[in-house]
């Protein structure tokens, strides 16, 4: 059972990733020709023009800002496939801010995709400007900020990826301390999969600033991949404590502790992350399906794994996740019966 588990793991977790699509074979569709629009409105049913719209990766780095034209209406384009988060910022017209995720897949790997979200925004009830955040501020050398800012706009082509690096790298070098740098630096090495030199520019950024979100968040996912468990929890553990609504910090924090335990923990997390999700996280799903396996919870890892194919239901491994589901049951019947 746990041999054929860790086989469907290994096809499936994050499989719609950003940290995964760059590792994969070239698609002959062409690429980035896939967009995400959508409509914002109050809970009045009235469009809200010119608020922000942000298009997110998986690991919580703005690609793309947008405003709503009169109508409400907003759109993203250039997109490759993969797994996005669209966030409307509304805190500065007194709305409450929402983040929704989007899957981005050609279902016939030709033409392009696209994908509409709509958002309802409702009024901030507690208008009160005390918060936990912590604003950050840094006196930068004028050439090293501007050599940092050129370099943010052209890594927003990921074919000039390398140009973009580069100029940021000349920015490090004028000024080694400079936190934004250090943390644009240390993401763009997480996304591409390079996380010994990620946990490198991120032990520093959080060294220089200790309450980024993202330093934290992204550190603790370059140390899970590099099979750093207890590194990880305590990484994670300090960006859910930055940004405790975070669904890819909760959820990631909860397979960290997987590993390492408490389950419970495990457990907790994993439903915060599902529940800030909307319940259409299908990696949340997943990963409680093992772990309530490993506790021998068959039933409630059933459920799971039939959540899962609900989110998720053109799965290429739905046949083998029905199979599993059933021999879940027998197991849970079998339990139940036992003195």
């Amino acid at each position: 059972m746990l041999a054929f588990l860790a086989l469907l793991v290994s096809v499936n977790l994050f499989s719609n990733s950003n940290f995964t699509s760059a590792q994969q074979t070239p698609n002959p569709a062409p690429q980035n020709s896939n967009m995400v629009s959508g409509h914002v409105s109050d809970d009045q049913h009235n469009s809200i023009a010119e608020i922000r719209v942000e298009l997110l990766n998986e690991i919580d780095t703005v690609l793309q800002t947008v405003k709503t034209n009169a109508s409400g209406l907003f759109v993203f384009r250039r997109l490759s496939e993969g797994t996005f988060q669209v966030r409307v910022q509304g805190s500065d017209k007194g709305y409450v801010m929402q983040t929704k995720r989007v899957e981005l897949a050609r279902p016939f790997r030709f033409g392009a995709t696209s994908e509409e979200v709509d958002f309802v925004l409702h009024r901030r009830q507690n208008t009160d400007p005390t918060t936990n955040q912590v604003v950050f501020v840094q006196e930068v050398p004028e050439q090293a900020r501007k050599l940092y800012e050129r370099a943010a706009q052209i890594l927003q082509q990921p074919v000039k990826r390398a140009e973009g690096l580069a100029t940021l790298q000349s920015a490090l070098e004028i000024y080694p301390q400079y936190f934004d740098a250090l943390d644009l630096m240390g993401n763009e090495q997480v996304k591409q999969h390079q996380y010994d030199a990620a946990i490198a520019f991120l032990t520093k950024a959080v060294d220089v600033n200790a309450k980024s979100y993202s330093s934290w968040f992204a550190l603790g996912v370059a140390q899970y991949n590099l099979k750093q468990p207890p590194l990880a929890v305590e990484s994670l553990r300090r960006a859910v404590g930055l940004k405790q609504n975070s669904v890819n910090a909760n959820l990631w924090l909860g397979i960290a502790l997987r590993q390492t335990g408490p389950l419970d923990d495990a457990e907790r997390y994993l439903k915060q992350a599902d529940q800030l999700a909307a319940s259409k996280l299908p990696d949340a799903h997943w990963q409680l399906a093992l772990l309530y396996n490993q506790l021998k919870r068959f039933g409630e890892a059933a459920n799971q794994l039939e959540m899962f194919l609900k989110v998720q239901p053109n799965s290429k491994d739905s046949e083998n996740i029905k199979k599993l589901i059933q021999r879940f049951r027998e197991q849970a019947g079998q339990t139940s019966k036992s003195p």
